[in-house]
């Protein structure tokens, strides 16, 4: 799983501002605060779960930002890792899924900005995800319907350092207190608090940034439940996305949406890896549907490939990542691409002066938008960036047509040019 902008509905007269080939509403409104979370004590069925837990695969697990892997030619294959597509390995899929978000650990309050994103982010795909989480969807999957149960604080510490039967432990002790013990449409994600200690290299640990290796979460299946290892991601800084897709403090929590984004996506597809959809070849990303797709291909060395930025839905605006389709062959940020052009005013230029003309358009497929444009005037040139400049050198009247164009498709626009003396 490695590295890494959508509307969800178009609200009326919201402005949108264009950002990486993005839409995205400005001005939309996190709230302040959010509710209090279930306030639970696991300390007993905790301890009696870790007879009985084990962890499976960890899958999904996505690396520090600046960790890089070269891509290679698949065995026997046309396709070139990780850009290669997913294969169904007979195992559970879950078609209503169902988050809960476990925090562990008393140091959690309302007002932590990663309590308060995580709660933001989960409400707003269980009320509705707009084209990104439905990209699910063509795995048999129902990510349409996904549900947020809602928020859980076990106020017992954790240990002095977590391991991963630990987190197993956990996870089951959690099921058995909520009754989803083997309910295979159930993810429990498990946010530990800030100051936690991984003993298998989170690139937080302990609160302070390592200076090398590590990973930002995970995903694995406990014996009883589905659940996620979220570790306190602003621990790691920016090797976990703090400030990746955002700047300043409107980028605080870019890692966290990102990266719980990534996991809940993997869970859907592959509960119980690695027997959902995955490329099990790929073992250069860890081939599952975020993995392929994760920090915008930056680890593969090409950064902005794969499509990323911030996605709109009715909670708030997350950075996000995209998701692999096998459908479109790459990574996509959304199901419903929209691509929309400003039409140039008609145009008069005197002849011999110098032109400089923007054309505009705003999409929400996280990629770049490029430009061209057919019969300008004599002596006028556009770049792939929508910027018309030079001399027309001619007189007369062009109707010019200039075309912007995503990965998912393009739409031209028409307008006269008059050069005149």
């Amino acid at each position: 799983m490695r590295r890494l902008a959508i509307t969800c509905a178009a609200a009326v007269g919201l402005v949108v501002l264009f950002w990486a080939g993005v839409i995205a509403p400005l001005g939309v409104a996190q709230a302040a605060t959010v509710p209090a979370p279930h306030r639970i004590s696991l300390q007993v069925p905790y301890a009696r779960a870790h007879a009985t837990a084990r962890v499976g695969h960890i899958a999904g697990v996505v690396p520090p930002l600046g960790r890089h892997e070269a891509r290679r030619q698949a065995a026997g294959a046309a396709c070139t890792e990780p850009n290669c597509g997913l294969a169904y390995h007979g195992g559970a899929l879950q078609s209503s899924p169902r988050i809960y978000l476990l925090l562990w650990g008393p140091g959690w309050t309302t007002s932590d900005p990663v309590y308060g994103d995580l709660y933001r982010l989960y409400s707003g795909l269980g009320e509705a995800s707009g084209g990104w989480s439905t990209i699910d969807n063509q795995y048999s999957a129902g990510a349409s319907t996904t549900t947020f149960a809602g928020a859980w604080q076990n106020t017992a510490a954790p240990p002095s350092v977590v391991t991963e039967a630990d987190l197993a432990a956990q996870a089951n002790a959690f099921a058995s207190f909520e009754g989803i013990t083997g309910d295979i449409n159930a993810q429990v994600v498990i946010a530990s608090q800030t100051g936690t200690c991984f003993s298998d290299g989170f690139a937080g640990s302990c609160g302070s940034p390592q200076t090398s290796g590590g990973y930002c979460a995970w995903h694995g299946y406990s014996g009883s439940v589905a659940f996620t290892n979220l570790p306190y991601l602003l621990d790691a800084g920016r090797l976990c996305g703090e400030n990746w897709v955002n700047s300043s403090s409107a980028g605080r929590t870019d890692g966290v949406s990102t990266v719980a984004g990534h996991e809940y996506a993997e869970t859907v597809t592959d509960p119980d890896p690695p027997t959902g959809w995955a490329d099990n070849a790929d073992t250069i990303s860890g081939g599952e549907v975020a993995d392929k797709c994760a920090w915008g291909g930056e680890s593969w060395g090409t950064l902005g490939s794969d499509p990323y930025g911030d996605i709109t839905l009715p909670t708030g605006t997350f950075a996000m990542q995209s998701l692999w389709s096998n459908t479109a062959g790459r990574c996509v940020l959304t199901t419903s691409p929209v691509l929309n052009v400003t039409k140039p005013a008609a145009q008069r230029t005197v002849r011999n002066h110098t032109v400089r003309l923007q054309v505009h358009a705003v999409t929400n497929t996280g990629t770049r938008i490029t430009f061209h444009a057919a019969r300008l005037p004599t002596g006028l040139h556009i770049n792939t960036s929508g910027l018309i400049t030079g001399r027309a050198t001619r007189l007369g009247t062009w109707t010019t047509r200039v075309t912007a164009s995503t990965y998912a498709g393009s739409k031209t626009v028409t307008f006269t040019w008059r050069v005149v003396r």
